[in-house]
């Protein structure tokens, strides 16, 4: 199969799967989201997601939530489908109460929807291979982006801005004129041999993917630094990267029509190309008898 939903612990498939007007989450956007990149039918990086996961519920104060029975459940649905490459959707709202702003009192039950679907990573092997566009965006986002909450209008917009140029992604520059983040992927760039991200803190999330290739950095002997830059400074960096679940590492070949370096991947994106497949095929070996 293609897809699988579990809602609420019930496996259905996914065009099957409906939540009550009065739910939280279609009202209000009261809500928190993950996903989860599986190889040969295995979570990569589960315990960072979930533990970003759990982090999400915490600040947006939901309660009384089971989270080894969502563990268990993400488990069953991904066996069940039998879908061995493909991305886990993991979706929790504050639940179904009739609509006022205020947190239903008494609490009820947390909204709980996890898809499993098959992902073709093809047609992002080559954008990998080559390098992709991206244009600059005003950050109109809200003030708490380390929540990974599902309010993401001010996301949307951007991307779809991006994607009118015939670009894959939008960078969004916050009203200091600073660099944030992309739109659905982190952002990180190269200046004299240093990789460098925007330091952590509300204004971005805390990517999964960018804590495995600061590691995976300092495990090739790549320095990095957190550093704050404006969209003039990143247009002249050295090497412009996207990383998140499904791209992997993707260079950036050009912002705004201006080439990124030459215009082609740089010598730092393919190293961490290299070392983020060796993570994996690693990850994926079997034990040793």
């Amino acid at each position: 199969m293609d897809s699988l939903a579990c809602l609420n612990g019930e496996l259905m498939p996914v065009e099957e799967a409906k939540v009550p007007v009065w739910d939280r989450g279609f009202l209000f956007g009261d809500a928190i989201y993950e996903v989860f990149r599986l190889y040969r039918g295995s979570c990569w990086l589960e315990e960072p997601h979930l533990a970003r996961l759990k982090r999400s519920l915490e600040s947006l104060q939901i309660e009384q939530f089971d989270f080894g029975r969502l563990v268990e459940r993400i488990q069953r649905t991904i066996s069940a489908s039998r879908i061995q490459e493909g991305t886990v959707y993991v979706h929790i709202t504050r639940g179904v109460a009739p609509r006022a702003h205020a947190f239903p009192d008494p609490p009820v039950p947390p909204t709980e929807l996890i898809i499993v679907r098959t992902y073709n990573d093809a047609a992002t092997a080559k954008l990998r291979a080559q390098g992709v566009g991206v244009i600059s965006q005003p950050d109109l986002r809200w003030k708490r982006c380390d929540i990974k909450s599902t309010n993401l209008l001010a996301n949307v917009l951007a991307l779809e801005a991006a994607k009118r140029k015939g670009c894959a992604e939008a960078v969004l520059v916050d009203a200091e004129g600073r660099v944030t983040e992309a739109t659905h992927s982190s952002v990180v760039w190269v200046r004299d041999g240093w990789l460098q991200g925007t330091p952590d803190g509300t204004g971005i999330l805390p990517g999964t993917t960018r804590g495995l290739i600061l590691r995976l950095a300092n495990e090739i002997g790549i320095s990095f630094a957190s550093a704050t830059v404006t969209l003039p400074e990143l247009i002249a960096a050295d090497e412009v990267l996207l990383v998140g679940t499904t791209i992997e590492v993707l260079p950036v070949v050009k912002i705004d029509d201006t080439p990124i370096g030459n215009g082609q991947p740089g010598p730092v994106a393919r190293r961490l190309q290299d070392a983020y497949r060796k993570a994996v095929e690693d990850w994926l070996a079997p034990e040793p008898v």
